[in-house]
């Protein structure tokens, strides 16, 4: 009778692991993508060609946001994440879902799992709190981080503790961005994200 349920609670926590998740945002438009691109170019390129003491602040809309997200990322091969998108929840804190490949939810997923299953899609869903990271060593280099608050595959939440040992390196990085050094505050309301870099 045990066995039975615990069965049937693995096959419950499988079912809803493939649902996708609710997490509605705008669907963004070629021109969001565009305006966004231009304006992530602006960062990277802060501090070059401009006058001493005059910080730039770049904002981009949830919309932006999600434009470029399917313009670029989304098609980069190392990129593991597909179908993705992002909620601005307020407070320095952030939605986001997307669908990855069963290979990239656990490490070594080769010795647990049959062959055929390890490209099979499934919906990773986290919210998690941005923040900017300054390393104390190797030249100051900047982070966008994400620390993860909440975790769920599909519509399954897990606890927080699992995420690290759970998912594969792959997917950690995308838990960290690098920024370019001129980058010196980092906000999200539940309308934008504010970039301000210095000169």
């Amino acid at each position: 009778m045990l066995g039975l349920g615990l069965a049937a609670g693995a096959a419950w926590v499988g079912f809803r692991s493939l649902q996708e998740p609710d997490v509605e945002v705008d669907v963004p438009t070629a021109d969001d993508g565009f305006r966004a691109q231009q304006k992530v170019f602006n960062v990277f390129r802060s501090g070059a060609g401009r006058s001493r003491g005059r910080p730039l602040e770049v904002a981009l809309t949830e919309r932006e946001l999600n434009g470029f997200l399917s313009r670029h990322l989304a098609a980069a091969p190392e990129f593991p994440l597909t179908s993705s998108s992002v909620k601005l929840l307020g407070d320095g804190r952030v939605e986001l879902k997307g669908r990855l490949a069963l290979r990239h939810v656990m490490p070594r997923p080769e010795l647990l799992l049959p062959t055929a299953w390890l490209d099979r899609p499934v919906w990773l869903h986290v919210q998690a709190r941005v923040s900017l990271e300054v390393e104390a060593a190797r030249g100051h280099r900047r982070y966008l981080r994400l620390d993860v608050e909440r975790f769920a595959l599909g519509r399954q939440w897990l606890p927080g503790v699992v995420v690290r040992p759970l998912l594969s390196r792959g997917v950690h990085d995308l838990f960290r961005w690098p920024l370019p050094a001129a980058v010196e505050a980092i906000t999200i309301d539940s309308e934008k994200v504010v970039v301000r870099t210095a000169s």
